[in-house]
This record gives structure tokens, C-alpha cells and sequence, in this order.
């Protein structure tokens, strides 16, 4: 293999431009998709992100899991003043030097610390918005337009977050089981036979439907969690062996 073309060798010229999120979790606790949120007002896409946080902080701890699935790299930081902000400070002060692709800086902060970091980006070419939550709405500012412009607003997303909670898994199942139908209705005009629609539930959520209904002890095979759980809006009907499934009313 030549190392000169992999990944790790690209010159800056080959890679892609793109952007970058630091995250003071302290600072902003919330379980909010920000790539999503961000894709409106970057130029690039977001592709490193980095969350620094004391993770032994017992009111974000729990957000660890939550971040590493969202793709971020977890830093760890002592519980010592202001240890978050000089760990972003170095973080950001070397972007441009360890990612030369990076075009876009998300610093997700309202501290007037990083005032300075955004100035020291901007020097070097890059274009820095600052995320931040304040009076219930969560902001960005891109230092261009007159003022910041609202992402999202903080009672709603909880208000989400808190009914999403209250949901028992076999409701959250048997949502992800109709929608998955009916989406699979959708695109074909012939009926959806069982096996079809446990194939598209694994692609989708990247385990079998046998798996989730077992590890929640709710049944041992996905036809009958259908049958007993579903019946309100799905049809199930048996030819030749082979169990072809709809939604009802469609």
C-alpha cells in the first residue's frame, strides 16, 4: 500500500472542505441534533466535532452516550475552573493545523472567552458562528448579519424529549413497525410480505425486529408482536405460508 494515499497523507489541496463543532457541554446541555440544526447557516458540512466536558459532572453525564452516537469525539476535562474553556481554546487554536480542510467553526458557547478564538479562525480564514441558549430559544451568530437568528426553541425541544421518554418501548416498536409499512407501501404497488418488512426494519435501525422485541422481553417473534400489538392498524393475511401485511384504511 502507498502511504501517501491514504487518508492520513492527503494534502490539504485533495481534501474536501468542510466544518467543525466544540462543544462546551456545560455550557449547553441539551440532546439537540446540531448538525441538523446547523446544515441552514454552515457553507460546509460538519464533520469533526468535539464535546468537552468533567463527564463526572452528574448533571450531563448522561449525555456521553448521546454525543458518541451523534459522532463526537468526548474530551474529558478536570473539574477545575474554567478547565472546559483553555480545552476548546486549544482545540481551536490547532484546527486549522491538524484538519486543514476545516472552512466552518461551530463554537457551541456564550463565554466571552472565545471572542478571541472566533477572532484568531477568522484570521486564518475560516468562518466561526457562535451557538448558544438564552430567554428559552437557542441561537446562532455567524458575526455577519445585524443580529443572531433562532434555531430552536429550548421548552419545545424538552417538551419532545420529555413525551419521547414517557413512550413505553412497545409503543416506540410498534410506531417504528407501522411507519416502516407504511413507508414500504409507498414505494411498491404489490403487498408487503412479513419478511420484506423485518428486512427493511434491520436496514433501517440496523438490528432485526427479533432482536429489539427480545431485548425488551415483549415477544419472541415479530408476527405475533403484530397480531397483538398492531392489530388496530395493520391486516395481516396468510396465503401459501407467506404473511403479507397492510395498513389498514389504505
Amino acid at each position: 500500500m502507498n502511504l501517501q494515499n491514504s487518508p492520513q497523507y492527503l494534502s490539504p489541496q485533495a481534501l474536501s472542505a468542510s466544518g467543525a463543532i466544540l462543544l462546551d457541554v456545560e455550557n449547553f446541555p441539551l440532546k439537540l441534533d446540531l448538525v441538523k440544526h446547523l446544515k441552514p447557516y454552515c457553507k460546509y458540512d460538519i464533520t469533526i466535532k468535539f464535546a468537552v466536558a468533567n463527564w463526572q459532572n452528574s448533571s450531563i453525564y448522561k449525555l456521553d452516550k448521546y454525543l458518541h452516537q451523534q459522532g463526537y469525539q468526548l474530551i474529558h476535562v478536570p473539574k477545575d475552573k474554567n478547565a472546559a474553556d483553555a480545552q476548546i481554546l486549544t482545540l481551536g487554536a490547532s484546527l486549522q493545523l491538524n484538519y486543514p480542510q476545516i472552512k466552518d467553526v461551530v463554537i457551541v458557547s456564550h463565554d466571552f472567552i472565545f471572542n478571541y478564538l472566533h477572532q484568531a479562525l477568522q484570521r486564518q480564514g475560516c468562518n466561526t458562528y457562535k451557538v448558544y441558549q438564552q430567554s428559552g430559544n437557542v441561537y446562532i451568530d455567524d458575526f455577519i448579519c445585524d443580529r443572531p437568528a433562532i434555531i430552536t426553541n429550548v421548552s419545545k425541544l424538552e417538551q419532545q424529549q420529555n413525551n419521547k421518554q414517557k413512550q413505553n418501548p412497545e409503543q416506540i416498536i410498534k410506531s417504528k413497525i407501522e411507519r416502516t409499512l407504511v413507508k414500504l407501501s409507498q414505494q411498491s404497488k404489490e403487498q408487503i410480505t412479513l419478511s420484506k418488512l423485518c428486512q427493511e426494519f434491520k436496514d433501517k435501525h440496523k438490528k432485526s425486529m427479533s432482536e429489539v422485541l427480545k431485548s425488551h422481553k415483549l415477544s419472541d417473534s415479530p408476527l405475533s408482536f403484530i397480531k397483538k400489538s398492531c392489530a388496530n392498524k395493520i391486516i395481516i393475511e396468510n396465503k401459501n405460508n407467506t404473511h403479507y401485511l397492510s395498513i389498514i384504511g389504505s
